[in-house]
């Protein structure tokens, strides 16, 4: 869901980004097809603090904030933005530019169990935000003080093409979802993000390299992270198998080397059930 992102020493630029050519078809968000050079790996971790409520923000020092690219515009049948809203299940079709990703960012006024499954051409991407009984107890609970505080989980998804794309949410009361180019900021590695539940960074640049990312779990039994290329390729990361020796108390700690061969702007998509602290750095960093 939320998820905040500390920097140390950058310029945060909001971009809206155009992808020119189609890369990306038929992959799905939990089993997506890797099309690319790069090569994960896995192991175990350490950790950073926490905070819900929404899409990804940067926080710096100084923060300078500048367009950078911007998408064609849309046209009277493609749209680049779009937003929609309802309450419990409902399909939704929208016409959408291609060739860009996008980020559905998923606003409820209050925590409910959610599922989007998004049908783009051949590609599907199924996307199921979830809490632990323990990360809701403690998210919805007194202590957790966010009564009246709305929930927002996002992901980042491709269009492949000019495409009628389907949304089919299955949820319980009022929900809205926006669809948007992401942000784009001027940072690389060390990058640290937080959150609750599944959320999506901005794009930020990785080098090629090896890499690590050094996670803490809370209340969490489920865990995994993709990379998104700016031209929509996917790279599902190895996460280690959950062991107790990573336990202490609720909390876990997860690490995930991987290496990137191919330098390019990403994003990373979490999928996770409870709370989480991530820093990706290069390797030997952390």
């Amino acid at each position: 869901m939320d998820m905040k992102i500390k920097f140390s020493g950058i310029t945060v630029i909001l971009a809206v980004l155009l992808i020119a050519f189609l890369l990306v078809a038929g992959c799905t968000q939990n089993a997506a097809t890797q099309t690319g050079t790069q090569t994960p790996a896995a192991t175990q971790a350490t950790p950073v603090a926490t905070v819900p409520t929404g899409q990804a923000t940067a926080a710096a020092a100084t923060q300078t904030v500048t367009p950078t690219q911007t998408a064609t515009p849309d046209s009277s049948d493609y749209k680049v933005d779009t937003e929609f809203e309802g309450s419990g299940d409902r399909d939704v079709s929208v016409n959408l530019k291609g060739g860009i990703v996008r980020m559905l960012t998923f606003t409820q006024p209050k925590y409910a169990d959610s599922s989007v499954v998004i049908t783009t051409g051949d590609a599907i991407f199924v996307f199921e935000n979830a809490l632990s009984n323990e990360a809701k107890a403690a998210y919805t609970g007194d202590a957790g003080g966010n009564a009246g505080t709305p929930y927002i989980w996002s992901q980042a998804f491709y269009v492949p093409q000019d495409i009628e794309t389907a949304f089919t949410i299955d949820t319980t009361g009022d929900w809205k979802a926006d669809v948007k180019v992401p942000l784009a900021i001027n940072s690389i590695p060390p990058v640290s993000l937080r959150g609750l539940g599944d959320a999506a960074s901005p794009f930020f640049q990785i080098n090629p390299g090896d890499y690590e990312i050094d996670a803490t779990l809370e209340n969490a039994d489920n865990f995994g992270v993709t990379l998104m290329s700016f031209d929509g390729k996917i790279y599902p990361l190895d996460t280690p198998k959950f062991t107790d020796a990573q336990l202490n108390g609720n909390t876990r700690e997860v690490k995930i080397p991987f290496r990137v061969e191919d330098g390019n702007n990403y994003l990373v998509n979490v999928i996770c059930n409870g709370k989480w602290e991530l820093t990706l750095a290069p390797a030997g960093n952390n």
